[in-house]
């Protein structure tokens, strides 16, 4: 079996070296022809790391575990994409959990406080867990690196621009001539809840009136539900921003349950895109997210964790959201 020895030795460099390589090491400086040495002194060597020594060695496991709400969810697609890319560039391993399963006195949470077992979490927002489950989090040495999360402290924390994105579909409807235009889906979120934060923005800058928002949760049912709301309300609104994805698909069928053509009588914007989007009709207009950007970005913020390093949570800004139009937005009827 090949060691780092003998990779140092085809490569022509220190172990030091090979060691950094194989360990995703970031601090240590290196050109890109070292690099692509050692990477092809590996392969040629066939060499496969002694994951039980190094955990010994570093106490770490080599494995994080990503728990979000959902699994089956198709916006975490590009989110996972971006976490394995940058956890294979550091030869760590990833466990994935659903939040519907990390309660108090549950398995799941156990095994992933247990002593060793995983070296950090990352997780998709704290909102949906109870203060129980969080108070154990926070009070267990096991790093948490949030992601869709904004806090006004620094910390182990990343987001896409939310506000941005609630203000981009929100202009987006504006721009195609509404002036009626309801937010429906998520959840209140003190102090503010940065996607409708952009939507009463957008509005109030165009010298608009914001409807009351519909925080009617997530998933498919929570856009039927805002759907309802509205048909039961003081008057349809003639566009809404869906909170995401999944929730305006759902309104978009309760729509068509209820004989509300889109978009002659309602354009339908929603927050994050998914290839679902494509396959729908009419075609969903979405705004989209960096996600494998915050994927990358929460693995790195593990890595400065497992460093001795604070890293500087905040909110992405390049790449920016972006709105994709499809069929789902047409002006008004007058």
């Amino acid at each position: 079996m090949a060691t780092q020895k003998d990779i140092a030795r085809l490569a022509g460099v220190s172990v030091s070296t090979v060691s950094a390589v194989i360990n995703g090491t970031t601090h240590t400086r290196m050109s890109a022809d070292t690099r692509a040495r050692v990477e092809a002194a590996i392969a040629e060597l066939a060499y496969v790391p002694n994951d039980a020594a190094r955990a010994l060695r570093r106490r770490h496991a080599g494995t994080i575990a990503v728990v979000v709400e959902n699994l089956e969810n198709p916006v975490y697609k590009e989110l996972l994409e971006g976490i394995y890319e940058a956890a294979e560039e550091r030869g760590w391993a990833i466990m994935l959990g659903d939040t519907m399963w990390m309660n108090s006195g549950s398995h799941f949470l156990a095994r992933l406080l247990g002593q060793g077992s995983v070296d950090a979490i990352v997780l998709r927002t704290g909102e949906l867990l109870d203060e129980e489950v969080m108070g154990a989090l926070r009070s267990h040495p096991t790093p948490v690196v949030l992601v869709e999360y904004q806090s006004s402290h620094n910390g182990a924390w990343v987001s896409a621009d939310e506000t941005a994105a609630g203000r981009m579909a929100t202009e987006h409807l504006i721009e195609a001539g509404h002036t009626n235009i309801a937010f429906v889906g998520g959840q209140e979120i003190h102090p503010v809840n940065p996607r409708h934060a952009g939507y009463v923005s957008a509005l109030t800058r165009a010298r608009l009136v914001p409807r009351p928002p519909l925080f009617t949760g997530y998933g498919a049912q929570a856009g039927a539900a805002g759907l309802a709301t509205l048909e039961s309300g003081l008057g349809m609104p003639t566009a809404v921003v869906v909170n995401n994805v999944v929730s305006a698909l759902g309104l978009l069928a309760a729509a068509v349950d209820a004989g509300i053509e889109v978009p002659r009588e309602l354009s339908v914007v929603g927050i994050h895109d998914a290839e679902i989007a494509e396959l729908v009709r009419p075609r969903l207009t979405t705004v989209h997210l960096p996600m494998r950007e915050l994927g990358i970005r929460a693995v790195k913020h593990v890595s400065a964790l497992l460093s001795g390093e604070a890293p500087q949570g905040g909110v992405i800004s390049e790449p920016p959201p972006y709105v994709i139009p499809r069929e789902s937005v047409q002006p008004p009827i007058r």
